[in-house]
């Protein structure tokens, strides 16, 4: 091992020679390479150090004439911060340069390699190529840094065959043929200061890309081309190739593809259109807007259309979208824009929250007062009832201050129903105005909640004076095929005179040269996005200058590749936009949409400056200006043009940057940090700071579970979690991982995820136990219990409550051992055996009032006094009951007094003979249903209401209700109260084929699967029915199926029931 500054001893003659030296001086011999950092001898042909990694000959002697050798750059290249890239590396070595050393002089071997570095570097500066460093007899260049072209790896592949071609030409000394070997590797690098200033010549590139490029020159034959896999994809159908495989390299951990390049390809290449969009010149669409116009005038008529656009990014989607608004500016129509974030699409809502504050006209230093004021106002203006709605959607626009405007007490799902239906509301009320054109945009990036009420409104919009127009990307899977009022569109790319069309829109008429166009046409293949893109790049690269009327040619036309990418694209303009790239950067990590105001907390410039730039951003079309100051705000053209930006960023400015705006946020807008904790999650997360970004995502998820977005509230968790994993063990660390698992739970239980919240449930019951957490053991337990449930697992349920019950005790919570007991006393419930439920939910009940959580009291105690019932307690469980259901509206718990109400007052009321008590509840509890969107509870109700009104003599109105409730039943779930209403309605009907067809289907249904009272309530009406036909067998059927149910509890009202059935027989 010796150090540069050393001398170098010849392996030929012995003789030392100083560390600069490439050949020795005694005899010509090269030397061994010897690393300017660590000192380490390296093989001949080593391009970075075995030892330590660092790019050999740093010291070599470097042609000045051919420093910078990029054809549209100025000579030196500017200082640049480092950053990340997408770099097409080349590595040029002249084979066999031993053999040469022994064969020449020193002096004649210099010009021998100076003839092979001025080809190269020739070659290299016609395809605008930089040659980062002459390293003895090889070259290492660098195409994409540091000014980028859409085009490099094509540019680095014709350049490589050039030199490969000129060589073998050479002939520097008569009978002395040169050979060289090219290797070129494509991938992402930090470019750019690495080291700091003075510390190299050269721009430094970091990362594999370098490595991979050397490695794949030694692979290549004498006058060969190896190029990487990566290279190979974005060069395909301008090449013709071999496949050489997968090759183990040196330094590189993982096998690699490599092709060698054996020339040009006859016929030239069609690239596929990569990602990105942008709103793009109107051309070549009257078909697809004909038949936009012609369900426009269906959904005038009254028949509701829905239309679901698809193409790949950069068709033009939004260019019809906006063609088809000019299209009806003349006719009368109401106007909604739902637009799709991939920022939010966990955000519950967001295109409908968002479309809501431009429509009521918000501000942002709007109170909470102001903004029911103005929602109020605008349901009026409707001519809708405030009360009805704004409880409803309030909670998603402001923090409510006023009771009224509070979201009313409910289940997340029945929530998020009543949700639903007060914006359905507010949307017929406006079709019943005029026709309603609403525009949902990029909806691949679509939220769950979105998506679902979208859903909704589809189903009911066949009737409705509505156009829903919807844009995606094809790779979306439609939930909403098949429906006969929806057409699916899809989108093809441009012909050529619409492709001329657009070309000419884009330069402003002006003409181009005809090879131009011809190469503009045939590369970018109709697509019209690329159209643009490669229109805008030929003319901003100086390629050709403005003459009169059109364009010339400032010299020889290179050729013109469609970018693999719009990355690409941007990024060569964006390097064109230096010193304004850095705001560009700086609000990519804001967001697709960004304020100024939050820009300029986070930019070090003045506001003139900041200003200007962002001006000059505008001016070129990289974002548009959507607001005037000074709350001026700003959108990227198109979500690629902010990925771009933002990906170019190095990982430690990213998170420099996010910690900035995070901070900035919370100390100048407090208001917006608190409304989106999402918002702070994701820039903490991405600023690398865990402690503050984990209790972000656990308020935006509990925001979540309580306004009904369980789907977003678990992906906030599953992100929080991530971040978690960052942090080290502690007490701590487990406290929080094990609350996010029982969060994270609640979520999926009520999303059906059964599998994944038990998983999730045994990563929490681990961590709990080994840190002793008992009282969140026993909430594991509750929930596991929970979930048992309904996936069959009784006997499993009942064990995991009673366990939950037993840690409850062992931790001294009485609040859990209360969960645990609710627990317990709905197994039993649904299992059929009322005493015991009976006793727990009393045991339930007065564990609560002695510890005084009231908030959990109205609900046992109205399970209680249902229980009693079956007891034949019927004074003591209505008590209870009416109690409850008082407690419950007093506290504003509408789903508790809903349950207190009908599910259990109305049937102990009706039991009593109290058929106008009975039917007060139930009217009441239903009202509370539907407003809540409770839909499965409304059958309850019903069920007690047809009953009543067959007793007041009104049979058509009660076969009516339960017919309603049968109904119901069939779209919410039959296993709730389906056998339920059929046995109602086989009671309160007079045709016997209707009664005889409703107990069969119940006494089927009941082979599934259900919860207990359809079981007792049918069997009860059964034996009526029976009873009143005079069908004597079919009544002791119907007995002994009710005594098997009862056996193992029997019930002291059911075996009333059923004697009372036994003596209405003949004897």
């Amino acid at each position: 091992m010796v150090r540069s500054d050393f001398a170098m001893k010849c392996s030929k003659c012995q003789s030392d020679n100083p560390a600069a030296n490439k050949f020795c001086g005694n005899c010509g011999t090269k030397l061994p390479e010897g690393c300017p950092q660590c000192g380490a001898e390296n093989p001949d042909g080593n391009k970075f150090c075995g030892q330590c990694g660092t790019p050999l000959n740093a010291g070599s002697v470097k042609a000045p004439a051919m420093e910078t050798v990029t054809s549209d750059a100025p000579p030196a290249a500017p200082e640049q911060e480092a950053e990340r890239r997408h770099l097409t590396v080349m590595f040029c070595d002249l084979a066999g340069s031993t053999a040469l050393s022994e064969q020449l002089d020193p002096e004649d071997l210099k010009d021998v390699i100076g003839v092979f570095q001025e080809l190269c570097a020739r070659e290299i500066k016609t395809y605008g190529g930089y040659i980062a460093r002459y390293m003895g007899d090889g070259i290492l260049v660098y195409f994409g840094y540091p000014t980028a072209h859409e085009d490099d790896p094509e540019r680095s592949v014709r350049a490589g065959l050039n030199i490969v071609t000129g060589v073998t030409g050479l002939e520097p000394r008569p009978g002395l043929e040169l050979q060289v070997r090219v290797g070129i590797a494509t991938g992402s690098v930090v470019a750019g200061d690495i080291i700091g200033e003075g510390a190299s010549e050269e721009h430094a590139v970091l990362g594999v890309t370098p490595n991979l490029a050397a490695r794949l020159q030694s692979l290549a034959p004498p006058n060969g081309l190896v190029i990487s896999d990566a290279t190979q994809r974005l060069c395909a159908g301008f090449f013709e190739f071999e496949d050489l495989g997968r090759r183990e390299l040196k330094g590189i951990a993982e096998a690699q593809q490599a092709w060698r390049v054996t020339g040009e390809s006859v016929a030239a290449t069609r690239f596929e259109a990569a990602s990105g969009q942008r709103l793009t010149p109107l051309v070549g669409r009257s078909e697809e807007i004909a038949l936009l116009r012609n369900r426009w005038r269906q959904s005038v008529a009254g028949e509701g259309q829905i239309v679901v656009m698809s193409g790949e990014a950069g068709v033009g989607k939004s260019r019809i979208i906006e063609g088809f608004r000019q299209d009806l500016r003349a006719d009368d129509h109401g106007y909604i824009y739902l637009a799709c974030s991939p920022f939010h699409a966990n955000s519950s809502l967001h295109p409908v929250v968002s479309c809501l504050e431009r429509v009521l006209g918000y501000d942002n230093d709007d109170d909470a007062e102001t903004r029911a004021a103005k929602l109020d106002n605008f349901i009026d203006d409707l001519g809708l009832n405030p009360e009805q709605i704004t409880p409803f959607l309030g909670p998603l626009l402001f923090e409510p201050v006023d009771p009224r405007h509070a979201a009313p007490e409910g289940s997340p799902e029945e929530l998020k129903r009543s949700v639903f239906e007060a914006l359905l509301t507010m949307l017929l009320a406006q079709t019943e105005r005029r026709p309603l054109l609403m525009i949902a945009e990029d909806i691949h990036w679509i939220d769950p909640s979105t998506e679902e009420f979208l859903g909704i409104l589809i189903d009911r919009a066949r009737a409705l004076r509505l156009f829903l127009l919807m844009a995606t990307r094809p790779d979306y899977r439609l939930p909403w095929s098949g429906q006969p009022h929806l057409t699916t569109l899809a989108l093809n790319r441009l012909g050529r005179t619409d492709s001329a069309d657009m070309i000419a829109k884009v330069t402003g008429g002006k003409t181009l040269p005809a090879e131009v166009m011809d190469q503009i046409i045939s590369k970018t293949d109709g697509v019209p996005l690329f159209v643009e893109e490669l229109t805008k790049t030929v003319i901003e690269s100086g390629l050709v200058i403005e003459e009169g009327d059109g364009f010339k040619l400032d010299g020889p036309l290179p050729a013109l590749a469609i970018p693999e990418s719009l990355q690409d694209s941007l990024m060569a303009r964006l390097d064109r936009l230096s010193p304004v790239k850095e705001v560009a950067q700086m609000a990519a990590v804001i967001g697709r949409s960004f304020d100024e105001e939050l820009l300029a907390a986070i930019a070090s410039m003045p506001a003139d400056e900041l200003r200007d730039a962002l001006a000059t951003l505008v001016d070129v079309e990289l974002i548009y200006q959507r607001s005037l100051p000074p709350a001026a705000r700003y959108e990227f053209k198109h979500a690629m043009v902010q990925e771009v930006a933002y990906e170019s960023l190095l990982k430690s400015t990213r998170q420099r940057f996010h910690k900035e705006v995070a901070g900035a946020l919370e100390k100048e807008f407090p208001a917006k940090a608190a409304a989106e904790p999402e918002i702070m999650g994701h820039h903490f997360t991405e600023a690398g700071i865990a402690g503050l970004a984990i209790p972000y995502w656990r308020e935006a998820a509990a925001r979540a579970l309580k306004s009904w977005a369980s789907a977003e509230a678990v992906n906030y968790l599953a992100k929080g979690l991530e971040v978690l994993d960052t942090v080290e063990a502690s007490a701590e660390r487990a406290a929080d991982e094990v609350a996010m698992l029982i969060d994270l739970v609640s979520g999926l239980r009520i999303l059906d995820r059964y599998d994944e919240a038990l998983k999730n449930l045994d990563r929490a019951q681990k961590v709990a136990e080994a840190h002793e957490q008992i009282e969140e053991l026993s909430l594991i337990h509750y929930y596991r219990g929970n979930i048992y449930f309904p996936m069959g697992n009784i006997e499993g349920c009942l064990e995991q409550h009673q366990r939950a019950r037993e840690l409850a005790h062992q931790a001294n919570s009485p609040e859990k051992e209360a969960r645990a007991l609710s627990g317990l006393g709905d197994a039993y419930y649904l299992r059929g055996q009322m005493i015991t439920a009976n006793k727990m939910f009393d045991e339930c009940v007065s564990i609560i009032r002695e510890n005084e959580l009231a908030n959990i009291e109205a609900v046992n105690l109205s399970m209680r006094g249902h229980t009693a019932l079956y007891m034949d307690r019927i004074k003591e469980g209505l008590n209870d009951c009416l109690v409850a259901a008082e407690r419950a509206e007093n506290s504003g718990n509408r789903r508790a007094e809903m349950v207190a109400r009908g599910s259990c007052a109305g049937k102990l009321l009706f039991d009593s003979h109290d058929h106008a008590g009975a039917k007060e509840q139930c009217e009441r509890a239903l009202g509370l249903a539907r407003q809540l969107g409770a839909r499965r509870f409304e059958p309850i109700n019903q069920v007690i209401l047809a009953k009543v009104a067959l007793l007041e003599g009104d049979r058509a109105r009660a076969v009516e209700i339960a017919e309603e409730a049968v109904q119901t039943c069939r779209e919410t779930g039959f296993n709730f109260a389906g056998p339920m209403a059929l046995g109602a309605l086989a009671v309160v009907t007079d045709k016997p084929q209707i009664r005889d067809a409703a107990l069969d289907e119940g006494r089927e249904a009941l082979k599934q699967d259900c919860v207990s009272h359809n079981y007792l309530w049918f069997y009860r009406d059964a034996l009526d029915a029976a009873a009143e036909a005079g069908n004597w067998e079919q009544l002791e059927k119907f007995a002994k199926a009710a005594e098997d149910y009862t056996r193992d509890e029997p019930l002291p009202w059911m075996d009333r029931i059923i004697l009372a059935a036994r003596e209405r027989a003949p004897k």
